[in-house]
């Protein structure tokens, strides 16, 4: 997918210095990709408190060693 993202000179330096990319589509794409990253923690940070997870995960791993349901080699 191809989209056109218009940048005044002076965001496109900063962008360039600021991810050290060779050329604007590279800084772009990492750009992008950082902020989708916070973005997602940032999603992950709101649950905070939220989830409520039981401790019992060495009783799992015997109910699954007792059926023979591991997948460690």
């Amino acid at each position: 997918m191809s989209t056109v993202v218009d940048l005044n000179e002076t965001e496109a330096r900063e962008l360039l210095d600021l991810t050290q990319q060779p050329d604007l589509v590279h800084a772009v794409k990492l750009a992008m990709a950082e902020y989708i990253r916070h973005a997602k923690r940032m999603q992950l940070k709101r649950l905070s408190g939220k989830v409520t997870l039981e401790d019992n995960w060495r009783e799992q791993e015997d109910a699954e060693l007792r059926e023979g349901g591991s997948d460690a080699s």
